[in-house]
């Protein structure tokens, strides 16, 4: 049977004009699809439980993200007016501008990746056989895994030690470090791993979630 591999970034295949046919690179086992019995239905409904919690843990992120954007956009307007009508300047806008965007682009980043709504650059994999894509795409969430989870522990590590430093941030809104600096690891965490669940879906040729949706 043919194996087909929806892309990952483009919601229409590789390169967005249709999805690749290929024999799936990592058959699995006809024993192993077609196992059954009560400890595999349990673990069946453990993981599908799992799944559910995470996407809806992701698209909380992605609601947050854009609600914080939209208050944003409500709240520069609000100062734009009273501003111009000589009314009252805040001038606590612009640095929550600067934390506002900082936040929310760690926050939005695993949502963004698990729809596969990320520019995509896909020259050299649309070049390359099925086959040999396959193996590019892997490469590619391994080295993705690889440097989230880097960033994810010095993250940490730099969270800790602000937190046990009672470091402060003093500017026009003077509030500790350290859960800017938690935001940083809660994303990577997330990002490691959605990549690995992309190595996953590649490895077993279940669906990507932005399967559907075109890419930016």
């Amino acid at each position: 049977m043919p194996w087909v591999t929806p892309s990952p970034w483009m919601g229409e295949g590789w390169g967005g004009g249709g999805a690749r046919r290929c024999a799936h690179p990592f058959p699995r086992s006809e024993a192993a699809a077609g196992s059954s019995g009560p400890g595999v239905a349990r673990r069946q409904d453990m993981s599908s439980t799992l799944t559910r919690a995470y996407g809806r843990l992701l698209e909380a992120c992605g609601l947050l993200a854009g609600g914080a954007f939209g208050l944003l956009a409500v709240l520069i307007t609000i100062d734009v007016a009273i501003r111009n009508l000589g009314i009252a300047h805040l001038g606590w806008l612009l640095e929550t501008s600067e934390y506002t965007l900082y936040v929310t682009t760690f926050i939005a980043a695993p949502w963004v990746l698990h729809q596969g709504a990320h520019v995509r650059v896909d020259l050299l994999l649309n070049a390359l056989p099925a086959r040999f894509g396959v193996g590019l795409e892997l490469a590619a969430d391994a080295i993705g895994a690889l440097v989230a989870a880097v960033l994810l522990f010095y993250g940490l590590d730099a969270t800790l030690k602000a937190h046990a430093g009672g470091w402060m941030i003093a500017k026009t809104v003077v509030l500790p470090e350290w859960p800017l600096l938690a935001v940083i690891p809660a994303s990577m965490a997330l990002l490691t791993i959605e990549f690995l669940l992309r190595i996953r879906r590649t490895l077993t040729g279940a669906p990507f979630a932005g399967a559907t949706r075109e890419g930016l």
